[in-house]
């Protein structure tokens, strides 16, 4: 298990967690490993999808298909 896992693993489960606050580093660092994507990206992301969680996830993918 890698150092940012274990690290991750410590902090509280954020899946069931509504919002995104790209202001606090172990939430963003949760939802970059989550999806997949650089800090910047989860930015973007998350001021377009209003910061809910399952818009983040939506805008995300509709982004991978060239939607």
């Amino acid at each position: 298990m890698t150092w940012a896992a274990s690290t991750l693993q410590k902090k509280r489960d954020y899946r069931k967690k509504t919002r995104i606050d790209v202001n606090q580093s172990y939430q963003v660092a949760y939802w970059k490993q989550r999806f997949g994507i650089s800090e910047e990206e989860l930015i973007e992301a998350a001021r377009a999808a209003s910061a809910l969680a399952r818009n983040v996830e939506v805008y995300l993918r509709d982004r991978r298909i060239g939607r």
